[in-house]
């Protein structure tokens, strides 16, 4: 009888400790998985129990010391207060002249420049900037070129967006620092590092 006894413990004892390990790891998988989804939006439940949705968005990035691009993955919620009034184009450039640089990155857009304006035309986004994006070009029009290319990129990523044409001051510039912008910029291929 106290084999019976001792055998019933142990089985209750196995049984129980599997049960409490498989309900630790079932909570750590969920706590642990911060990775975004693959989906451009997500839908995720707020304290009021409405749906609030995150959308993800790329910013293409200067290195500091390489001349090439790096894209960076984010994310925000449509409740956020830095899209209040703004459409999404709006605040993908707005997001890239106040990028403060942070690691290996750095902002290559000319300090006081500003977003004066930003319209959608079909497939194609009007960015009219202030003077100061020309005034405060510095180094190569390669140097040129990825400043302008951390703007077409960021944008021609979006599922809309397939050409980027540059204003200053609202009107059509032919050159800044060696590169024509009086036409519309497509995706620019061969900024990037060799993998």
């Amino acid at each position: 009888m106290k084999k019976r006894m001792l055998v019933l413990l142990w089985i209750l004892l196995i049984v129980g400790l599997w049960a409490a390990g498989c309900t630790k790891a079932d909570k750590g998988q969920k706590t642990q998985n911060n990775n975004p989804p693959p989906s451009n939006q997500e839908a995720t439940e707020t304290t009021e129990g409405e749906k609030e949705k995150e959308i993800d968005y790329v910013l293409y990035l200067r290195h500091k010391e390489k001349p090439f691009l790096m894209d960076e993955a984010y994310s925000i919620s449509t409740a956020d207060d830095r899209l209040k009034d703004l459409s999404f184009e709006e605040f993908i450039v707005k997001e890239l002249i106040n990028f403060q640089g942070f690691g290996e990155y750095i902002n290559p857009i000319p300090k006081g420049t500003r977003l004066l304006s930003l319209e959608k035309k079909e497939k194609q986004v009007v960015v009219n900037l202030s003077k100061e994006f020309v005034k405060g070009q510095k180094g190569t029009s390669n140097d040129t070129l990825l400043t302008l290319a951390t703007i077409i990129n960021s944008l021609t990523v979006l599922p809309d967006v397939e050409e980027v044409q540059f204003m200053i001051e609202s009107k059509i510039v032919e050159n800044v620092n060696g590169i024509d912008i009086s036409k519309p910029f497509a995706y620019i291929q061969g900024l990037y590092p060799d993998k």
